[in-house]
């Protein structure tokens, strides 16, 4: 008989060596220890094929009673180990195998032990195993199943800053068609309806659903059709909190619409953190294809973001149940709960982000007309205080990747100072450079006071393109590279966030391309998180990793050999103090508390034929970095420069800048 528990894999048997036996020779000089049958035995159980197991003829029916009566436990892995096989003083043609048998009930252990009898076979010359369901599972009658249960633990939470949950159990309202109720209506019709009436009527029933839940109608039709015949079929969950205005009779006059009440793990809003915090909940059809088995239909798990990079953390331990029903036979009959463990509730992950600062960020990206990224951290520990990416699109903030732009030349700059040039030294910024064909020039209103021999600091202020593109003879992409490094552009971060990106800065670019890389275009790319990393590693005046999770500590790499010292910081803060004074972003100098920092940037891209710009900001503001980030716009100063202005004014009432 094969293949009682097809599905898991064969565990390892464990055999005792031992062998225990009256006299030597009491069997005489060919009849072998009844071990070897004990071992298939034990074998069998382990793997769930007893097709290699010497039975009586009495228990050849066994094995296939098994297989329905253990079908419960067919997910799970068993390991059964021969204890001892000893044969009877009185009887010498019978044995006595004892067995123990270990299961893994997903990571509870559930352990027995078994005793089976064996009959010597004088005509076959062999051991048989007289085998019965309970030497397989300890009190299994025949006719009876084994079955097992889970109770789920409590989820622990996701806390802000402040020790305050973030992501909790929420009211929610599931919009949806209910089929099970258009098989009612069927069933109560006079006529029966023809298959052809009964797709339309479906079809009809699912594209108002649809359109009332505001979700693409073709698609939602497609999943009501593909779905068993009396399943619900979610189109959209909603917040229940009084806010949201549910159309539960819009729903009700549809044929099957329906709407549930239930509730959900979720932030305070809808889009709050939504690219650190992430999903809890059952997983889609797609998710689960993605997953290589991972995921399973029906069972919730953290989907995205923290809530799935702390899964195991946040789950904690279900608690299991074994049930053993059998048939009605005095002691043996009925239902018994013969193992259980109670539920380890999941423990909690603390978060850096504080409530207020990200609320101030969710309300400038939801401003933004253009996807948008806010990313704002602690340089003195490198917390994300908040990160923002605008309520519709791909999670800019944390792992966009794009052009830096001007706020690149923050990176350049360090690599400046370290080949030896002062903020004071006088550099060359002409009207255009042309670098082996390529022809660089300034912006358009780039003040024509700053043209020609001027100091580093005052082309830094004014963000002088040809000043940096003309130094891609001085540093080598090598050198560019080791600066990102030294300011935490780190290209594979630990941040406690799996999907973190920071930045991508080649060490082995030449020529156009080295050159264009050191203002910000070429090939280097940035995300937010990324930039306002660079800023608070200035601000720090020490390489800072930046993490999304305080508790537990995230193990983040050392800072490299190479990074920023606090003398390279010192001359960094200056020149981006001449951005604020004189330059690119004197808008900010309205913020209130200590003076601000800044650099802005412009990277010019290209969409569908159209030249576009990215633009680009990055601030410190006392013990604040901060980056934005637009898609579009004309320029970091002009677009970034005001929305910046406004943040760092509505953040000084939160965290005070000099205090």
């Amino acid at each position: 008989m094969q293949g009682i528990r097809t599905v898991r894999s064969i565990a390892s048997v464990t055999v005792a060596t031992a062998l225990l036996f009256t006299a030597t020779g009491c069997f005489g000089p060919s009849r072998p220890s009844p071990q070897d049958a004990a071992t298939a035995l034990a074998t069998a159980i382990s793997s769930g094929d007893f097709s290699a197991v010497p039975l009586t003829a009495s228990a050849g029916q066994v094995p296939g009673q098994l297989e329905d009566a253990l079908a419960g436990l067919e997910d799970h892995e068993a390991t059964a180990t021969v204890d001892a096989a000893e044969v009877d003083d009185e009887d010498q043609d019978r044995a006595t195998a004892r067995l123990t048998t270990a299961w893994d009930l997903d990571g509870a252990d559930w352990s027995y032990s078994t005793q089976a009898q064996l009959v010597w076979d004088g005509e076959a010359q062999q051991w048989l195993v007289d085998l019965r369901p309970d030497d397989v599972v300890a009190g299994l009658a025949t006719g009876g199943t084994v079955s097992v249960s889970s109770a789920p633990a409590e989820r622990g939470a996701i806390l802000d800053t402040a020790g305050e949950e973030l992501m909790m159990e929420r009211d929610v309202a599931v919009l949806g068609l209910d089929k099970s109720r258009l098989q009612a209506e069927d069933a109560a019709s006079d006529t029966e309806p023809d298959v052809e009436a009964r797709a339309a009527a479906l079809a009809e029933s699912a594209a108002a659903v649809a359109e009332v839940a505001g979700v693409d109608v073709e698609a939602f039709v497609a999943r009501a059709e593909a779905a068993g015949d009396s399943a619900f079929v979610q189109a959209i969950t909603v917040r229940n909190n009084g806010d949201t205005e549910i159309p539960s009779d819009r729903l009700a006059e549809i044929p099957g619409g329906r709407v549930l009440e239930d509730t959900a793990v979720l932030a305070p809003t809808r889009s709050f953190a939504r690219d650190v915090l992430g999903t809890y909940g059952e997983p889609d059809a797609d998710q689960i294809e993605a997953s290589d088995g991972e995921l399973t239909a029906g069972v919730a798990v953290g989907l995205t973001g923290l809530q799935a990079d702390w899964d195991e953390r946040l789950a904690g331990t279900p608690g299991t149940a074994v049930t053993i029903t059998n048939p009605g036979q005095a002691e043996e009959a009925g239902e018994s709960v013969v193992f259980s463990t109670d539920p380890v509730p999941g423990q909690d992950v603390a978060s850096t982000l504080d409530r207020d600062v990200q609320a101030e960020a969710e309300a400038v990206v939801a401003a933004s007309d253009v996807p948008a990224g806010l990313v704002a951290i602690r340089p003195s520990d490198g917390q994300v205080l908040a990160a923002a990416s605008s309520p519709e699109g791909w999670p800019v903030a944390v792992s966009g990747s794009y052009a830096p732009g001007s706020t690149f030349k923050v990176v350049t700059a360090l690599a400046l100072l370290r080949s030896g040039l002062a903020p004071q030294d006088t550099v060359q910024c002409p009207d255009t450079l042309t670098v082996n064909g390529m022809v660089v020039g300034n912006y358009d209103g780039y003040p024509d006071a700053s043209v020609g021999e001027i100091p580093f600091a005052e082309a830094f202020a004014e963000s002088c393109n040809t000043v940096f593109v003309g130094a891609h003879d001085t540093v080598t992409s090598a050198d560019e590279a080791e600066a990102a490094a030294a300011l935490g552009l780190a290209s594979d971060p630990v941040t406690g966030l799996g999907r973190a990106f920071l930045g991508s800065v080649p060490d082995d670019s030449t020529g156009t391309e080295h050159a264009a890389n050191l203002f910000g275009q070429g090939v280097v790319e940035a995300s937010p998180l990324g930039m306002a990393t660079v800023a608070a590693s200035v601000a720090a005046g020490h390489t800072v990793r930046p993490v999304f999770v305080s508790d537990p500590a995230v193990d983040a790499p050392p800072p490299p050999e190479t990074g920023i010292t606090a003398k390279e910081a010192e001359q960094l803060q200056s020149l981006m103090s001449g951005v604020v004074e004189t330059g690119t972003a004197e808008m900010l100098q309205d913020v209130p508390g200590a003076p601000v920092l800044a650099k802005t940037g412009t990277a010019q891209f290209v969409a569908d034929g159209e030249d576009l710009a990215h633009t680009w900001l990055v601030a410190i503001h006392g013990d604040l970095a901060v980056a934005l980030f637009f898609n579009e716009g004309l320029g970091g100063g002009h677009d970034n420069g005001p929305v910046v202005r406004d943040f760092l004014t509505a953040v000084e009432e939160i965290l005070p800048s000099e205090g």
